[in-house]
């Protein structure tokens, strides 16, 4: 899978993920598995907002209120590139 848009560490992006709201996050630290690894292309990313964390809970993810987690992204996951 290849992607439209090169993305770089510190990137502010909207993700969708399997629970389906839409949230901002800002990506940390890029992996992608080589040759002799196992594993799928991502980014462990931080979510920005804390109303985004409140969208997750109120879905049924179990995040504290005021924590803005670390999470992991797939690259499909991926909608677009928010401005700086």
């Amino acid at each position: 899978m290849t992607l439209k848009t090169k993305y770089t560490v510190n990137d502010k992006v909207l993700i969708r993920g399997f629970t389906k709201p839409v949230v901002k996050v800002i990506l940390k630290k890029r992996y992608k598995p080589t040759k002799n690894m196992l594993g799928v292309s991502g980014w462990h990313a931080k979510i920005i907002y804390k109303k985004d964390v409140y969208k997750l809970i109120k879905s049924g993810v179990p995040y504290k209120k005021d924590e803005k987690p670390m999470v992991w992204v797939f690259d499909w996951q991926i909608i677009k590139k928010l401005p700086a």
